[in-house]
Formats: C-alpha cells, sequence, structure tokens
C-alpha cells in the first residue's frame, strides 16, 4: 500500500507531491507517494519547447510575483536565479477596434480607470460612452448585502455598456477565457466589490490608490500590470520538469490512467488503472479538472461529484506563428493586444513574444502567440490546425499588417481546460471543500476551486501538506 496516491501529473499534482515529500522528510520520514498521469509528459498545460531556434510557449508563459505560493515554490526548486522580468519597453496592453490597435488609456487597472483625461483623449470609447463612464463619480454604491452579481452587470452598472463591450470584455476574457455575463465578480475579482463599498466610485477608488506609495504602478499602469508578472528562461516548462526531476526518487507513473476509484473498508481507496492493474493507498489526491474529478468520485460521493461536474470549463487554443520582422508592416512596442467579441474576429488576444520576454527568438524573427476558442466562441476549437491557422492570419493581417505566409505555425488545443468561476462559484467551492473534509484521506487541487494561476495551485499544494501534516 502506498502511503499518498497523486491522480494528475500538472502543476498543481507536482506541486501537492513536492509538498508532501517535503513535509515528510522535515519529519525524518521516507515518503511513499505515487503520481499516475495518464498523458506522455509531465507538466499538463504548462508545456514549452524550441523551434528554429525560438522559445514556444503553449500553455500559460507567466506567473504572477506577488502572490508568495508560486514564488515559494520557484524559490525551493532553486529557480529563483533563473526568473525573468517583462521587458520594460513592452509593458503595455493594446485593445483592437476596427483594423486599429489602440493602446489601453493611462491609468486603467483592468475594470476600473484611475485618470479620466486619458480616457477623454482614447479613441476606444465614442464620446456617450466617455462621458457614461463619468457617471461612475456620481452613481451611489451599492447595498453590500445585494445579491451576488456578474462582471458584465457590474461593469453596465458603474461604467455602462460601451466600456463592458470595449474595454472590461477584453480585457478579463484574456486572462479567464469567459463569458462576463456569466463571471462571478467576487470569486474572481472581489478587490472592485471592495473599492464601490469603500470609496462609492471606482475612478475615486483608484484616485486614492493612485495616492498611495504602494499604488504608484497602478497610477501608471496600461491594461494589465505587466511589471508584476515573471517567467523563466529558455520557457515556463522548466518549472515542470524541475519538479519532476526533484521527485525522481517517489513512484512517477506516465501513461497511467485512472478509471475508477473505490473507497475501502479501511478508509483507504483502491484505484483502477486502463491496464486492469490497482494500486491501494491511505490517502488520494485528484489533481486537475474539477469535471475529471467528478466520475471518480460519483461511486461514493455522489453530492460532491455533482458540485464538481458542475463547474464549467471552456477550451482554448493557442497558436505560435513565427515571421521575418519585415513581413510585418505594424508592430506597436507592446505586450499584446486584446480583442473584443463584439469585432467578431477569430483572434481573442495575442502576445508579442519577442518582446514580452527578451531573448527568445532569433535576430530579425516576429513571434506571436495567438489565442482562439474560450466560453464565447467555442466553435473556433472544432477548425482544423490549417483552417484555424488561416483566420488567424486573416485576422493578423488586418490588424498588423502581416504579409506572406509564416515561417512556421504551431497549434495547441487544450479543451476543457479553464475553469469558469461563474455565479454562485463561492458557494460552490464552499460545498466541495465540505465535502472533502468529510472523506478522510481525499484531497482536491485544481484551477477549478480558488484560483486559475500557477501560484494558486501552489497554495492548494502547500494546504494540502498542512492538513496532513501530523499532530
Amino acid at each position: 500500500m502506498t502511503a499518498t496516491l497523486i491522480i494528475g501529473g500538472g502543476i498543481g499534482g507536482l506541486a501537492t507531491a513536492f509538498r508532501l515529500r517535503e513535509s515528510a522528510r522535515a519529519r525524518g520520514e521516507t515518503p511513499a507517494i505515487t503520481v499516475l498521469e495518464a498523458g506522455a509528459r509531465w507538466g499538463g498545460v504548462i508545456q514549452s519547447s524550441v523551434h528554429d531556434g525560438c522559445v514556444l510557449e503553449h500553455g500559460p508563459d507567466s506567473i504572477i510575483r506577488t502572490k508568495p505560493a508560486g514564488m515559494r515554490l520557484i524559490t525551493d526548486l532553486g529557480l529563483d536565479g533563473e526568473l525573468q522580468a517583462t521587458s520594460a519597453e513592452a509593458r503595455r496592453s493594446l485593445i483592437a477596434r476596427g483594423d486599429r490597435l489602440l493602446p489601453v488609456p493611462e491609468g486603467l487597472y483592468l475594470l476600473a480607470p484611475g485618470r479620466l483625461l486619458p480616457f477623454l483623449a482614447s479613441p476606444l470609447l465614442s464620446w456617450p460612452g466617455k462621458l457614461r463612464m463619468a457617471l461612475d463619480l456620481l452613481l451611489p454604491r451599492r447595498a453590500a448585502d445585494a445579491p451576488e452579481e456578474s462582471l458584465a452587470a457590474f461593469v453596465r452598472r458603474r461604467l455602462g455598456r460601451e466600456a463592458l463591450a470595449r474595454i472590461a470584455q477584453p480585457l478579463v476574457g484574456g486572462i479567464y477565457t469567459a463569458d462576463p455575463e456569466r463571471l462571478s465578480l467576487r470569486a474572481t475579482m472581489p478587490q472592485f466589490l471592495a473599492m464601490e463599498q469603500e470609496h462609492r466610485s471606482l475612478i475615486l477608488a483608484m484616485r486614492a490608490r493612485s495616492r498611495e506609495a504602494a499604488g504608484a504602478e497602478l497610477a501608471a499602469a496600461s491594461g494589465p500590470r505587466y511589471g508584476l508578472f515573471v517567467t523563466l528562461r529558455g520557457g515556463l516548462q522548466r518549472l515542470t520538469d524541475a519538479l519532476a526531476a526533484q521527485l525522481a526518487d517517489l513512484d512517477l507513473r506516465l501513461g497511467a490512467r485512472v478509471t475508477a476509484l473505490t473507497r475501502r473498508a479501511d478508509d483507504g481507496f483502491t484505484a483502477t488503472l486502463a491496464d486492469g492493474s490497482a494500486l491501494v493507498a491511505e490517502r488520494v489526491v485528484l489533481a486537475g479538472p474539477a469535471h475529471r474529478a467528478a466520475p471518480l468520485l460519483a461511486p461514493f460521493a455522489t453530492e460532491l461529484a455533482g458540485e464538481l461536474a458542475a463547474i464549467p470549463y471552456a477550451g482554448v487554443a493557442t497558436v505560435n506563428l513565427a515571421f521575418a520582422a519585415e513581413q510585418i508592416a505594424r508592430l506597436p512596442r507592446a505586450a499584446g493586444f486584446v480583442v473584443p467579441a463584439v469585432e467578431g474576429r477569430t483572434i481573442i488576444a495575442c502576445t508579442f513574444a519577442d518582446q514580452k520576454y527578451a531573448g527568445r527568438v532569433p535576430a530579425g524573427t516576429v513571434l506571436l502567440r495567438a489565442f482562439a476558442g474560450g466560453a464565447l466562441r467555442p466553435e473556433v476549437l472544432a477548425l482544423d490546425d490549417a483552417s484555424l491557422v488561416a483566420r488567424l492570419l486573416a485576422d493578423l493581417r488586418d490588424l498588423l499588417g502581416v504579409v506572406g505566409e509564416p515561417r512556421f505555425a504551431t497549434v495547441h488545443r487544450w479543451p476543457q481546460a479553464m475553469a469558469q468561476y461563474v455565479l454562485g462559484h463561492e458557494a460552490r467551492v464552499r460545498a466541495i471543500r465540505a465535502g472533502e473534509r468529510a472523506i478522510p484521506g481525499l484531497a482536491l487541487v485544481g484551477n477549478g476551486y480558488e484560483g486559475v494561476g500557477i501560484p494558486d495551485l501552489a497554495a492548494q499544494a502547500e494546504a494540502v501538506a498542512e492538513r496532513w501534516r501530523p499532530g
């Protein structure tokens, strides 16, 4: 019998194995941990490669450094000397309007404008849209005990429909690939609810923050605060590669798909694998999407499985395209751009990968990382690779003046990979965590619960190790 069985070899599962092993060693114990991954590689959606001298990211490309669990993991793996910050000259983002890419007005923090003058000068919004946005200065705050509100409803109420369609939806969509009409503001961006309650107006709240020393970066921000993001030289997969290497003394198995999980009379678990073999464990960590955990738990935890299955997920395609610099007529200095859904394009966002992080491409090469799909355009993922690349190229020709064909294009699809924090998400997660605690020896780790980023999963891994620490 193994002490702990971890099902899922993405960042959540590997980080949990690392923290559990660290905890056991601190007690002078030799850990008995088995990690099973159904696929042929470790890392889940974290995947990097090198093609024609270009470092490609096929999943996430950054870690936010203000969430400490992620940085602790990097430090404990000895990778802190390999951290790379975003290039200072590229720390701004753009939003598409028609065939133009327009800078996010200075002082914007995701949804909240910190300064009115940059908005008044920006062509992103019409004059009626700008005036409606300015009404935020006069509107009353919503009652603190009012029913939960979607991100779309909140932005419409405070800033107007045009601000939602042209600014909030594409910027937030770049993070969650979500439908703002369903997205829970409280579960994703509760800081804006706090701003409204404390200052009544989002604009007044941002102005107050900009006067504080800690808010100086917010005041100068243009869209996402790129200065807060880091990566690893050579690609983010170095993180999961380092974890797998550090855990080589454990029982790590690739190509090991679990088809069933049963509860034993002794409160342990039996996992049945696709090859017909079985593993018995005292404890089990289900590390991965909630919709994969649900059927494994359904035979002995029906209500918990139902809550897990109710968390929706969206898929996304990541397409890396390399060009000679002279093939792109209009390439601004920026980290990238987002595209409002109202534009009706295939592309939902694009990173200028060679500008965002230095040293990623040979001289004279431009590397674009385009995204398609998400909750608002799921049908795009049904396109074959050639059709998807052709449609993205058509958008890039309009927006960047791209001519000719790319030197290469790589397509990676991540179906049902992005958890959607819809209305009621916080209550659902409370019910899930209560159901988890009711089954001794069970732990759930994944992006469907308390955050979608690498640091959020690192924090969940720490929480499992702390909960299972003896005494």
